[in-house]
């Protein structure tokens, strides 16, 4: 099998990494090659810088990439990083590689030694392609998984997916806590965002999101706390995603939730009485319907 193949952690599948794929599909047509996406699970951060999280955990990357046509196959970091750029290329040429899409930055191998000059140097010995794009920009701004990740950090949640080019969502399963939101008159579902892979928090706070049971067609607009419940002094580390679905009644526990991510409303409050955080509680609510109604 020949491929055109791309490299890269395409956490997001954002705008830029779009502009990549729609190129490798393109270049794979006219020269009659397979798409081929070689996933990183996670980016580099994880493993040497500051790592907030992924913006979507690789077996939804992989899924994108899949219906847009793609072979794909995820690695990890830690099992190629002492690889050198040279059998690096070995394995991409001896894998049927006979073109690489990539972007002006793209490194590759142990201390990143292989890049676009020496990808262009090898490949006429080699009997391959490079085809190099520029970086795309918004205002100025290159679009990257890390300017994403920052919006995500910030509660800029209308930037961030602009920046996708798609409502950012999440998922996890329910899991039974302390029943805090049904004592208060909010039943809420905890999700565990984090079941598979480090999926990012975003700002703590309270966003307007629509969703529900993972794969089921009915959906409902909700309120999803993000944070780490200062009124009730649990003094948890873990931050709790909490969902309270507004015209949904029903079992959710052990079932996978999926949200899209539309708004976000205020930051996180540590209220002096369960009576004041019940009163802010409402308004929540009667704000979000007010903007489900103008949206409608």
């Amino acid at each position: 099998m020949n491929y055109a193949v791309t490299i890269g952690t395409f956490d997001g599948v954002h705008k830029g990494h779009q502009v990549i794929i729609k190129k490798t599909l393109e270049i794979a047509k006219s020269n009659n090659l397979i798409p081929k996406a070689y996933i990183m699970k996670y980016p580099a951060s994880k493993y040497f810088g500051n790592f907030s999280g992924v913006i979507i955990p690789s077996y939804k990357r992989e899924e994108i990439l899949m219906n847009y046509g793609f072979e794909t196959e995820v690695f990890e970091l830690p099992k190629v990083i002492h690889i050198s750029h040279e059998e690096y290329l070995k394995f991409l040429l001896k894998n049927g590689m006979k073109a690489i899409i990539c972007g002006e930055d793209f490194t590759f191998g142990k201390d990143r030694k292989g890049d676009i000059s020496y990808l262009l140097a090898k490949q006429h010995k080699n009997n391959f392609f490079v085809e190099v794009l520029k970086d795309i920009k918004t205002s100025e701004t290159r679009i990257s998984s890390t300017f994403i990740r920052r919006a995500l950090l910030a509660g800029n949640i209308d930037e961030a997916n602009n920046l996708l080019g798609r409502i950012w969502t999440i998922e996890g399963p329910v899991y039974e806590d302390r029943h805090v939101g049904f004592s208060l008159g909010f039943p809420t579902a905890n999700i565990d965002i984090r079941y598979k892979e480090e999926v990012i928090y975003p700002k703590y706070g309270v966003y307007l999101v629509k969703g529900g049971v993972k794969n089921n067609p009915h959906k409902y607009y909700g309120l999803m706390s993000v944070g780490l419940r200062p009124t009730f002094n649990e003094n948890i580390k873990e931050p709790k995603v909490e969902i309270y679905f507004l015209d949904y009644f029903g079992d959710l526990y052990n079932k996978i939730i999926e949200v899209e991510v539309l708004k976000f409303l205020r930051d996180e409050i540590k209220f002096n009485s369960k009576k004041d955080l019940i009163n802010q509680m409402i308004k929540d609510e009667d704000n979000a319907r007010k903007i489900i109604n103008n949206w409608r």
